[in-house]
């Protein structure tokens, strides 16, 4: 998993899990190993223990809920295994297995993006760029066949070795896949930052740390930028309704020319909502997205009335005493596409934005909660994903987290930790790619196309009844010739 250094791994890490199914592991096998997996990979979850020793159980109960995703996994793949010699196959069943509960996973208000097996590739670009075919689970997908046919090759059939080969060769091969020439280059001035959150919550004051960003905006706009783009929440305040705190930006924007895209909390008709907002070049700001998709337990409380009704909101209240409001359209700003902080690691809010117009894709964050830890690493991996599925320049600025720049091809231009200004060039474009018009449908074909053949292997392979009474070999004994695929 990024920030560990072992990405080749990914094509053989499951082989000890398939040799524990052969054995009859079954639900327990899957589990453990998903467990193991996710104890290391979400270890940064322990970084906010800092706030609260509640995090501790919290994580092992994060860690146990995914990891039954791995238990069905181990029990479905198990029962494959019955009535076939688990051979041909595993090479059908498990990739669709796999992605479909990863998919799943990353569904509805506890759905998480982090740990999934595709993100192990995002320093190999030649080898991701199936996801602006059919998405990043596709790249799931090739990655666990892999791991089957590389089993199935320690299994004493090596003509398997071959499909692993070629597995990974079909993925290299559509890094030859041409795109097209992207439209005007426009220049982007990053402002990152290295706020502490305990800063941020109960330290530094507003004004001081209005001084410090606009003051780091005055810097990036000595470079003649077209836009220039803080980090998530930068101000413990409404931006938006405090004139004093608005009023700034607004000038640092007609003194450089650039357009100004600033991350704030917001409060409109009583409700919270985390926002982006843009200012025009003349200091005026020209439009606002609200965060579609918050953060469970850091910006709302999923099933916050059952928490309540069993008398459990004193334990939660503390966490995130007010819920933060969808919002409720990805609506580009200006031609931006702007998923923030955690939406940044779902395919869904990215390729609504594309499929909305958007041409060049920036999300602002605040990874100052998890204070160096694995996470930023993870967090900006993600963001290659989302430049190759919807082929847009990504552009990531953060406060206590990595900042950077990722190409339509998913190769990192510019990565950065701490405080600084960068300016990068990159190009707004309009083409749209297979899977911003298409979404998953391609990989749901796929699928089905592999269930329907699994499931006239499995009929074809089923012995028939004998006839009537005969010397020959009994046909409900196994063949010693292979799988019944």
């Amino acid at each position: 998993m990024p920030g560990l250094g072992l990405a080749p791994f990914a094509f053989v890490a499951l082989v000890p899990l398939f040799l524990a199914l052969e054995r009859g592991g079954g639900f327990l096998a899957g589990f453990l190993s998903f467990a193991a997996l996710l104890a290391v990979d979400l270890r940064w979850l322990l970084t906010l223990t800092r706030f609260s020793p509640w995090i501790a159980p919290a994580y092992v109960l994060v860690v146990a809920y995914l990891a039954l995703f791995g238990g069905v996994f181990g029990l479905l793949t198990g029962r494959v295994r019955r009535g076939t010699r688990f051979d041909a196959s595993l090479l059908l069943v498990a990739p669709v297995l796999f992605t479909l509960l990863e998919i799943l996973r990353a569904q509805g208000p506890l759905g998480l993006g982090f740990s999934s097996l595709y993100s192990t590739l995002y320093r190999f670009p030649p080898l991701i760029q199936l996801a602006a075919l059919a998405g990043p689970w596709a790249i799931t997908a090739a990655i666990v066949a892999v791991n089957a046919a590389v089993y199935l090759a320690l299994r004493r059939r090596r003509a398997y070795a071959v499909v692993a080969v070629g597995l990974i060769g079909l993925l290299a091969l559509l890094s030859a896949l041409p795109i097209p020439k992207g439209g005007a280059p426009v220049k982007v001035g990053i402002v990152s930052s290295e706020v502490p959150q305990e800063v941020k919550m109960e330290g530094e004051s507003p004004d001081e740390l209005l001084a410090r960003y606009v003051s780091a905006g005055r810097e990036a706009a000595t470079e003649g930028p077209d836009l220039i783009v803080f980090p998530e929440s930068i101000l413990p305040e409404y931006i938006l309704r405090e004139t004093r705190y608005l009023r700034p930006f607004a000038e640092l924007a007609r003194e450089s020319g650039a357009a100004l895209l600033i991350g704030t909390g917001d409060l409109r008709e009583g409700e919270l909502y985390n926002s982006v907002v843009l200012l025009s070049p003349t200091g005026e700001p020209v439009g606002v997205y609200d965060m579609a998709r918050p953060v469970p337990f850091g910006q709302v409380i999923p099933g916050r009335r059952l928490f309540e009704a069993i008398g459990l909101a004193p334990l939660v209240d503390p966490f995130v005493p007010v819920d933060v409001t969808l919002g409720r359209s990805f609506a580009p700003l200006g031609g931006l596409g702007t998923p923030i902080c955690f939406e940044s690691t779902f395919p869904a809010a990215a390729r609504a934005f594309s499929r909305n117009g958007a041409d060049l894709l920036v999300t602002v964050t605040n990874d100052a909660w998890f204070a160096g830890a694995s996470e930023l690493r993870a967090h900006f991996a993600l963001s290659v994903f989302r430049a190759v599925e919807n082929r847009r320049f990504f552009v990531q600025v953060a406060n206590g987290g990595v900042s950077g720049v990722v190409d339509p091809r998913g190769r990192i231009l510019l990565e950065r930790t701490g405080a600084g200004t960068w300016i990068a060039t990159v190009d707004r474009r309009s083409d749209r790619s297979p899977y911003s018009a298409l979404g998953e449908l391609p990989l749901f074909l796929a699928f089905a196309a592999a269930g329907a053949a699994f499931l006239v292997a499995r009929i074809k392979g089923r012995p028939r009844a004998p006839a009537g009474p005969s010397g020959g070999r009994d046909p409900l004994a196994p063949s010693s010739g292979g799988s019944a695929l």
